[in-house]
């Protein structure tokens, strides 16, 4: 019966514990998958806007040239 006990006291201590560091590291790691989906997002703006005015900058070296 003792053993049975200790293994029931340790397993609710576990539980507990996990309980407890779930509720402080899940939104910790949501926000930074947060902070990374949004520097993924401004580095796909950012690198369409180059794109952009890197077609429209040949385009403008093409007419001074005729």
């Amino acid at each position: 019966m003792r053993t049975f006990a200790a293994l029931t006291v340790t397993g609710v201590a576990g539980m507990v514990l996990f309980k407890l560091l779930a509720a402080v590291m899940f939104p910790i790691f949501a926000m930074m998958l947060g902070l990374v989906a949004a520097a993924v997002k401004w580095g796909l703006i950012i690198a369409v806007i180059f794109f952009v005015y890197s077609m429209i900058k040949k385009r403008k070296e093409e007419a001074e040239l005729t």
